[in-house]
């Protein structure tokens, strides 16, 4: 049986928007950092500063590289820019590392993962975050003693069970990038939006929980601790992500044998993004991640939607494949074949986010 979205550690029911923001959202926001997601460094960063180290013209867009110094540790965004005369909104995507190697978005912006150009060229403008440049948790070290690890600490000695991971590390950063887009004129500081696929969509969910200067967040195929319901799930478990990853904090590896016993699931992390716009992706060949229980976490967290006079996710009890179901404030759809991302996806994205914006996207 999944935790109670609507009552409280106390015991008391949430019944309207005030309780939730100034009680409930916050009790979620810190059980889901103290016992998975992992507690960043005290105020970090002090100094904080922007660089454009290139700027050019490549296919269709205006493209500019920009240089984030936090603190001393710095790291690069490609920023894609569609040529319009308002400012734009901006999608930031978490580049993965296999998708890092497969393609050349520097020279050719439209890839197999996401079509930048053909993006841009619909008024929306693309950041593309490569989070080997923030960790390269390919590595699975669990050392967590480079990158911006080695950078801010703690160092591996004295690491606590809740200390940082790498999907925190990834959505800090991801808010150091939306640091910058609001200073950008070209871009439109009101309609942010974060996206991943996969690991991805997991540290984009976490950053869209903890930082509401984004307005969407898209999670792909985000499964395990990310879009899907822990309890109940096929594919992927804490005891895979605790033995092969450097995901999540030490806290959750505990669970591994006993999940029931998790104080949080997934629909809480994503009630923490309500009245924001939500899209959740899945697979339909994707046992790993788990579609069903993705949907599943999408109605859960709908009650939080509810509070606010909002419809969350509206599906039928037959989900079609490649189907769009956005007329709530949780759009879903559900692709054929495996896990992936694919060009057709983003259209659907695309399609909710201007639907919900009342043509502002």
């Amino acid at each position: 049986m999944e935790p109670k979205l609507m009552t409280s550690l106390s015991g008391e029911p949430i019944t309207n928007t005030d309780l939730w923001e100034k009680f409930r959202r916050e009790e979620l926001l810190e059980l889901l950092t103290h016992y998975a997601y992992g507690r960043c460094p005290d105020n970090i960063p002090v100094n904080l500063s922007f660089e454009t180290v290139e700027e050019k013209e490549v296919g269709g867009t205006d493209y500019k590289r920009i240089a984030i110094n936090c603190d001393g540790y710095v790291f690069p965004i490609r920023l894609f820019l569609p040529k319009t005369e308002e400012p734009a909104p901006c999608v930031l995507y978490f580049m993965h590392y296999l998708q890092e190697s497969e393609s050349d978005i520097d020279n050719e912006p439209n890839c197999l993962f996401i079509p930048i150009a053909d993006l841009c060229a619909k008024g929306v403008a693309v950041a593309v975050l490569y989070y080997t440049d923030i960790y390269p948790d390919h590595r699975n070290l669990r050392t967590y003693d480079i990158g911006l690890f080695a950078h801010y600490g703690p160092t591996p000695d004295k690491r606590k069970p809740s200390d940082w991971a790498a999907v925190s590390a990834w959505a800090w950063a991801a808010s150091r990038v939306a640091d910058y887009l609001v200073t950008d004129p070209r871009i439109d500081a009101n309609n942010l939006a974060v996206a991943g696929h996969s690991r991805g969509g997991k540290a984009a969910l976490w950053a869209g929980a903890n930082d509401t200067r984004f307005s969407l967040i898209i999670s792909n195929s985000s499964g395990c601790m990310g879009a899907a319901m822990l309890r109940g799930k096929t594919g992927e478990h804490i005891d895979f992500i605790s033995t092969h990853t450097d995901w999540l904090c030490q806290k959750q590896w505990t669970y591994a044998d006993n999940e029931e016993m998790f104080p949080v699931d997934q629909h809480m992390l994503l009630a923490l993004i309500a009245p924001r716009l939500l899209y959740v992706q899945s697979s339909a060949l994707d046992d790993w991640a788990d579609p069903a229980s993705e949907r599943r976490a999408c109605v859960l967290a709908s009650e939080a939607y509810e509070l606010y006079g909002k419809k969350g996710v509206v599906l039928p009890e037959d989900v079609q494949p490649d189907t769009p179901y956005h007329e709530g404030c949780i759009g879903y759809h559900m692709s054929v074949g495996e896990h992936k991302i694919r060009a057709c996806d983003w259209e659907m994205f695309l399609q909710f986010w201007k639907k919900h914006t009342e043509g502002n996207v």
